[in-house]
């Protein structure tokens, strides 16, 4: 039997009954931990996911806003904001409109080449 590639083990940790369940939150989160992208984004995101319910939405009560999220994750405001803006350039967050993420109302999203791979 061939080691498995990569990509072969990448695939498997996507899907469905990998251990986070079908709820949108769970591949979002099992999205986010499967990724390559920066410990420090990925820290962001997940404390985004913590916050939503399993449908991925962040009700208006539970908003972190910068200042939320600057004292859930320890990173500061410059750094989170940096991180915010690459989770909403790979798709992991639905675009927002403006510097300020004080008042932003974030909204969990999957890149098109997630939801690809987890419907396999």
């Amino acid at each position: 039997m061939p080691a498995p590639t990569p990509l072969d083990v990448i695939t498997r940790s996507l899907r469905p009954g990998a251990g986070l369940g079908s709820s949108f939150r769970g591949r979002f989160q099992q999205g986010i931990r499967c990724s390559q992208m920066n410990p420090q984004t990925r820290l962001v995101a997940l404390t985004l996911a913590s916050l939503a319910s399993d449908s991925g939405e962040i009700d208006r009560p539970s908003q972190p806003g910068l200042t939320g999220l600057v004292g859930a994750t320890g990173l500061t405001a410059a750094r989170v904001a940096v991180h915010l803006r690459m989770l909403e350039q790979r798709g992991w967050l639905e675009p927002m409109y403006g510097a300020k993420y004080e008042n932003a109302r974030f909204t969990l999203t999957l890149p098109a080449h997630v939801r690809a791979r987890q419907r396999d």
